[in-house]
């Protein structure tokens, strides 16, 4: 199952499992994924899974939504993306690795996509 690292602060991270067909990211209490930040949308982006893929689109957020360091409206996101929503860090994570609270803030700590999550548990 595809899975979320979120860091809401610094040295905090949040694993949150993407089960749903469309998984709302935003600063409004009624999203999936609420960040509490200013830099945040209230509506800020969406993951779809369409096809056995995972998209996020950005949902016309007033700082954008990068995928790898690139803004993007809507891209198809591989294992290890890093996502930036307004100031908020994210990861994406496709397979069906265990990821401890260790591993998940190492994880953020490592720039751009990861090729090789293998050796996870």
């Amino acid at each position: 199952m595809p899975k979320l690292i979120v860091m809401p602060h610094p040295g905090k991270t949040k694993l949150i499992p993407v089960e749903a067909t469309n998984t709302k990211i935003g600063r409004a209490n009624s999203n999936d994924v609420v960040v509490d930040s200013e830099r945040v949308s209230r509506f800020h982006a969406i993951l779809t899974i369409e096809n056995g893929r995972v998209w996020i689109r950005d949902l016309k957020s007033s700082n954008g939504t990068f995928v790898n360091g690139q803004r993007v409206e809507s891209r198809a996101l591989s294992n290890g993306d890093t996502i930036h929503v307004g100031d908020c860090p994210l990861r994406f994570l496709a397979g069906e690795q265990t990821v401890t609270p260790a591993e998940a803030l190492r994880l953020m700590s490592i720039p751009g996509g990861l090729t090789d999550l293998g050796k996870l548990h």
